[in-house]
């Protein structure tokens, strides 16, 4: 016991003496500790913070970081970004490690987080492609109504979404080469032959393509021989001021309408109109060239529509294009406002709708100009453009030109589809108020029942149309026909 005991003293002792020992070592241990961790710490933080003097900013196109007083990558001069800035990828919208610049899964580019909303959603093929058909139909149905100028935005709107459909491209030169754009028809007819090589119809294309390129050319030799439009005009219109004139309507009555066509035109009715003159011609890109040098030169908007809408200058769209230095075609991509400023203008007015048939259609009741019998030699239909008065033998009775074909021709009216059924059997205008104005005689782009002299189209007044021009009318004495 007394050993044990000792052994138990003496165990106590030492182990007194060892706890003293541990726990001031214990104590300099944890001392220690919290000295490395705060020198550790504050060496992390020296380390960040020289990084962050060093290199903190980023270029969002190749992620190449620089230092904080650099404002433009050096590789490719992007404006550099706070690296603060997260980069993801803009596919799966994962964020990338701290040095890499692509993502693992998708080989993506990363991009800083708040530019994530600024890139365009990756496509979707058959979105694309069914977006890009309902423009392309929806530039069919304009086309035959022959609204060409919206068919042409719809078709652009679908080779945006979608290029590569050939039929849209087809459709485009052909479009184009209406509208008298050579560069651009021929440009698609030729996308056209390389999306679809297997089309029977290749041949016929890479034929039109030679004759457009032929008539362009040949264009280009005349235009060459003057120095700039306005030499052009001048030269025409002393030319065209002696020959364009006008025929006298005699006053009496006239059979207006049919009952043999589109319920529009009907009912066939008897109608009496005082005494008025016609233009024998439509108004040419020279005549009209010559009002609007009027218009820039004064700034006189005295005789124009006072309730058009504001800040026209009454040129029409695409001013600037070859169609207009071509003196003798017939002005077209006029709306209604700018067809009653040049009538008025010149002292004139543009025709009522009965005045434009009657003088169009004569007393006998004919179906065209020329008579009853179709004859597509007697007026242009080609969709070509071609100067007035140029198929003599497509006049009418009066001996007006081009009153099928060329262009569509503003009238005064307003448009109706019931208006015949009770309109006034002397000297009617048309309904006091409406939406659409009445166009008339069809164009080069319409089709045989399109230009007959019965036949009746509206179009809103504010409409651009390469298919629309006009002529005009005056008041006479009036005097009763015999």
């Amino acid at each position: 016991m007394i050993m044990k005991y000792k052994y138990e003293t003496r165990t106590t002792t030492t182990t007194t003496t060892k706890s003293k020992f541990f726990f001031n070592k214990g104590l300099t241990w944890f001392l220690s500790f919290i000295v490395f961790s705060a020198l550790f710490n504050l060496a992390i933080v020296k380390a960040d913070e020289q990084i962050s003097n060093t290199k903190t900013k980023i270029c969002p196109a190749c992620n190449e970081l620089y230092q904080n007083n650099e404002k433009f990558c050096g590789k490719d001069g992007t404006e550099l970004l706070d690296t603060i800035s997260k980069r993801v990828c803009p596919v799966c919208k994962k964020e990338g490690a701290e040095n890499e610049k692509f993502c693992v899964e998708h080989g993506e580019r990363l991009i800083p987080l708040d530019k994530l909303s600024e890139v365009k959603k990756p496509a979707n093929l058959e979105e694309d492609i069914s977006l890009a058909n309902k423009y392309y139909q929806e530039g069919n149905k304009h086309c035959d109504n022959e609204s060409y100028d919206l068919a042409l935005q719809s078709y652009q709107k679908a080779e945006e979404i979608y290029p590569d459909l050939p039929e849209l491209h087809y459709n485009m030169g052909w479009l184009y080469s209406k509208l008298g754009n050579v560069e651009l028809a021929i440009d698609h007819l030729q996308k056209y032959i390389i999306l679809a090589p297997e089309k029977k119809d290749i041949t016929e294309v890479q034929s039109y393509i030679v004759l457009l390129k032929q008539a362009s050319q040949k264009k280009n030799e005349i235009l060459a021989s003057f120095k700039s439009r306005d030499d052009i005009m001048k030269n025409a219109i002393e030319i065209q001021n002696k020959k364009l004139d006008s025929v006298l309507i005699p006053a009496g009555k006239f059979t207006m309408g049919t009952n043999e066509g589109r319920d529009v035109c009907s009912p066939e009715h008897t109608v009496y109109l005082d005494a008025f003159e016609i233009d024998r011609y439509e108004v040419t890109n020279a005549q009209y060239w010559e009002f609007i040098k009027y218009i820039e030169e004064t700034n006189d908007h005295s005789k124009c529509f006072k309730g058009e809408p504001s800040g026209k200058d009454h040129k029409p769209r695409y001013w600037e294009d070859e169609y207009y230095n071509v003196p003798d075609y017939p002005v077209a991509r006029i709306d209604w406002y700018d067809a009653y400023a040049y009538a008025a203008w010149k002292g004139k007015r543009l025709p009522t709708e009965a005045e434009w048939e009657k003088a169009a259609r004569g007393l006998d009741g004919r179906s065209f100009p020329w008579g009853n019998e179709w004859d597509q030699t007697r007026c242009n239909l080609t969709g070509e453009p071609t100067p007035v008065g140029s198929v003599d033998s497509g006049k009418s009775i009066y001996g007006c030109y081009d009153m099928s074909g060329s262009v569509f021709e503003w009238c005064s009216d307003w448009f109706s589809k019931t208006y015949y059924q009770n309109s006034p059997s002397i000297n009617p205008k048309g309904p006091e108020n409406g939406i659409r104005k009445i166009i008339r005689g069809g164009s080069r782009f319409s089709r045989p029942f399109q230009v007959r002299t019965t036949e009746r189209k509206s179009e809103q007044p504010d409409l651009f149309n390469m298919a629309i021009g006009l002529r005009c009318v005056k008041d006479v004495e009036n005097k009763e026909e015999k």
